[in-house]
């Protein structure tokens, strides 16, 4: 089969396109999903580059977004067939620890994600449990639907399970131009939130105003404390979501109000920041890690996509050839939304 692998670390030219590389054997509970659409996510470059923390066996396939139909299936497979549409949780849960029985997989202490610890969806077949995967409606494209697994179920985990964001409340968005953050602001903007969002490149403030944003602050060219200061009466938000780390962490402190949340779900500008913990017991802060969410919310998200409720937004489409230049998009920062990779 075609796909993307990873013989080392390094930069996009260890993105290897092979033409013959084995197709998955499945095991008894195990799918075989023609890969129809997937999308390159940040932690995608990571893997590229070398997960800090987390030795990658070679080869390696990357990609967690897998949107396809099911080719076949393995010998104990009940609820999927041949020909289904689905598309996968991230995640591969072990059904059996601590996290696990208490209905919490997306906390198992042995998970195992996508294109990390097992191969993923750069290619035109990858292997999936049975427990990981979801029907996928008629109604939504393969490439609609691969924008959800990863980016579109961490807005949602965050801001509707973690967060519990509530209408009425001001929310920051920090990168509200990116596949999360584009979610981030339809998600926000649907629980009945104030929606505030920051972008790097001037060209970007318009979409994301259309997607619901209250306020846009370009965090290159505007002061983002003072802006929103004014713009919240000296208040403060209630909600900070910030997948940018160390370098926004500061701001995000400041800029809770008492008893405010903070969304922890990345590290792009470093993993460790300064913390004043005298002013974090004094405001009553909550500060929250979190990555994904359960599979359940998946389908939740799925419901809201096939009722219009959320859209989707694509910035560009490659082949898989063309992996590379859709790592490079990313790296360069001028996509808006999600890049798909069509196997």
């Amino acid at each position: 089969m075609k796909a993307i692998v990873l013989r080392e670390h390094g930069g996009i030219d260890k993105l290897l396109m092979e033409q013959d590389f084995p197709e998955p054997s499945l095991g008894e509970h195990d799918v075989l999903v023609r890969v129809r659409a997937t999308t390159v996510n940040r932690i995608d470059l990571v893997v590229r580059a070398g997960y800090p923390g987390i030795k990658i066996p070679f080869p390696r396939i990357p990609g967690a977004d897998i949107a396809g139909e099911i080719d076949e299936v393995g010998s104990r497979v009940k609820a999927f067939r041949k020909g289904e549409r689905v598309l996968a949780w991230p995640l591969i849960a072990c059904g059996a620890c601590e996290q696990c029985q208490k209905n919490r997989r997306w906390l198992c202490l042995n998970w195992k994600y996508f294109g990390l610890h097992v191969d993923g969806s750069y290619a035109e077949y990858t292997r999936v449990p049975e427990e990981s995967l979801v029907r996928l409606p008629e109604k939504i494209s393969f490439e609609a639907a691969a924008t959800l697994p990863v980016a579109g179920l961490t807005s949602y985990h965050a801001l509707v399970t973690v967060g519990k964001l509530e209408k009425g409340e001001t929310v920051l968005i920090w990168g509200g131009s990116g596949g999360l953050g584009t979610f981030a602001v339809q998600i926000a903007k649907r629980l009945g939130a104030r929606v505030i969002a920051t972008v790097g490149k001037e060209s970007k403030r318009e979409r994301i105003e259309s997607l619901g944003a209250d306020l846009v602050l370009n965090h290159y060219k505007e002061n983002v404390l003072d802006t929103i200061q004014k713009f919240t009466d000296g208040k403060g938000v209630e909600v900070v979501l910030d997948s940018i780390g160390a370098e926004t962490f500061p701001a995000s402190f400041q800029l809770l109000k008492k008893g405010g949340r903070l969304l922890l779900c990345g590290l792009m500008t470093g993993r460790e920041a300064p913390l004043n913990l005298h002013l974090t017991y004094l405001k009553h802060l909550s500060f929250l890690g979190l990555y994904l969410g359960e599979k359940h919310e998946l389908e939740a998200l799925l419901n809201w996509v096939s009722e219009g409720k959320i859209k989707p937004v694509i910035d560009q489409r490659f082949e898989l050839s063309e992996a590379g230049m859709a790592h490079q998009r990313i790296e360069s920062g001028d996509q808006l939304g999600k890049i798909v990779l069509l196997p």
